[in-house]
């Protein structure tokens, strides 16, 4: 009898456990709810549930007047899963993942045909970025959480894809710390290494820029996509803060510090037809840091960890960066949000890989140079 008793009682615990343990879904329905995620009574309907090898999506219709709203980022802590959302038409699609990303990942050196870069492994794939499809990028984040190494990431993969096409003008405001040892590579025009030095490597881009104009204008030329010019040339700045004026210099002394500012917004709005592309990195960033003709223009935007909420949505125009723990760990927005942990290369690496670029009559700091037009 006891025995009987025994094992009713054990299949009792086991099927009321199962009952009221929450699956997913509902956690998420009972999420609405908590979260005040309605309108009145009425509460987003899940029309679709999908599952995939790498995660399991979600589909809801959503009553008129609800948006995205950043409350959902509880979704995270609520599932202990990774989980991402996004918003389109009226509908609320919430992916939750199986796996974690990894905390590490290796730059495995695969070139790319196009002008294409690998930023990095969400839950699913390698994402890639477009340089040709999206032709300026910003990136922000603290110092030692990945935003160089990126920087790095993309000025060797784009030389080992493309070494004799793409071309760089570097603005390493760390005083040429980060790129200066790579001055002596062919496809590296100039690195300046501080404000003067960045003026003069501004108006070298600049008369680049004007001379290609004039070549477009006489070959009713429109966008480089369309012709059979194979070149790029890319602006990377390094800690764009340091274009910032320090209060105590006086109004002469401030001028080279917004000549800066604006002629590399000027780069951001004009220069992508003909093929340039500014990347442009910053730590902390502001409305002074981050000009807004600069952020505009950029519709790539990646950040990594950022102190407060509002650093991050003047990087990203929302919040989550400030949520980042994981060095190398990064949100990429373009036309949407992901998510991702960014591949690591050394410099040592990078040196060894593109030594076969070294060139004695490479770019010297601070080096002026005359841009001709080069053509594919």
């Amino acid at each position: 009898m006891e025995t009987i008793i025994g094992a009713g009682l054990s299949a009792f615990v086991i099927y009321a456990a199962s009952k009221w343990s929450k699956n997913d879904k509902e956690k998420i329905q009972h999420t609405f709810q908590n979260i005040g995620y309605t309108v009145g009574d009425h509460e987003p309907k899940l029309f679709k549930k999908h599952k995939s090898d790498t995660y399991t999506l979600y589909s809801y219709h959503v009553p008129y007047g609800l948006i995205d709203d950043d409350k959902l980022n509880v979704l995270e802590k609520t599932l202990n899963k990774p989980v991402s959302v996004s918003f389109a038409k009226g509908k609320l699609h919430i992916k939750v993942y199986k796996n974690n990303l990894p905390r590490r990942l290796k730059y495995n050196w695969q070139p790319t045909n196009d002008w294409t870069i690998p930023i990095g492994q969400n839950h699913s794939k390698t994402m890639l970025h477009s340089f040709d499809e999206i032709p300026h990028m910003t990136i922000a984040g603290m110092t030692r959480h990945g935003k160089t190494a990126l920087l790095k990431l993309i000025f060797s993969h784009l030389i080992h894809s493309h070494p004799d096409d793409a071309e760089f003008y570097i603005i390493d405001l760390k005083g040429g710390l980060e790129f200066s040892k790579y001055e002596k590579l062919k496809q590296v025009k100039q690195v300046a290494s501080d404000v003067s030095e960045a003026q003069d490597t501004i108006l070298d881009v600049l008369k680049s820029i004007e001379g290609d104009y004039t070549y477009f204008r006489q070959n009713g030329y429109t966008n480089i996509l369309d012709t059979n010019i194979s070149k790029r040339k890319f602006i990377i700045v390094d800690e764009g803060a340091q274009l910032v004026p320090p209060s105590h210099l006086d109004k002469d002394e401030k001028k080279p510090y917004k000549y800066c500012q604006y002629a590399l917004s000027e780069i951001a709005r004009i220069s992508g037809a003909l093929g340039y592309r500014l990347i442009f990195a910053t730590q902390y960033p502001t409305s002074d840091t981050l000009p807004r003709e600069i952020k505009q223009n950029a519709d790539a935007k990646i950040t990594f960890r950022l102190p407060t909420e509002v650093a991050s949505r003047v990087a990203i125009d929302e919040q989550g960066a400030e949520d980042i723990e994981q060095v190398g760990r990064a949100i990429y927005r373009s036309t949407h949000k992901e998510t991702l942990q960014v591949p690591y290369v050394s410099d040592n690496e990078i040196l060894e890989r593109l030594s076969d670029y070294v060139s004695t009559t490479g770019a010297q700091t601070g080096e002026r140079r005359t841009n001709t037009i080069e053509i594919g």
